[in-house]
């Protein structure tokens, strides 16, 4: 998720998830967003973090940082700029 402000003009990757027409999925999707008052896009976030939750790295301890932006590009969780 991109929190810093200073970021947000640039292009961000895109993943596009299609159902069939039929599919109910999207409109589950949508009631269980808004139970948990978020957007689906939110809601399917959560959904990826927590599928990727089990994936094993060989990174060992968090490495620390200069400031937070360096620490989470340090650590894996964002790309240099």
């Amino acid at each position: 998720m991109c929190h810093n402000p200073a970021l947000w003009h640039l292009p961000l990757p895109t993943i596009k998830v299609r159902f069939h027409e039929r599919d109910t999925l999207p409109d589950a999707l949508e009631r269980r967003a808004n139970e948990l008052d978020i957007t689906v896009e939110q809601l399917v976030k959560r959904f990826i973090c927590t599928g990727m939750e089990d994936y094993e790295t060989d990174d060992g301890p968090a490495t620390p940082g200069e400031s937070l932006d360096d620490f989470l590009v340090k650590n894996g969780a964002l790309k240099e700029k």
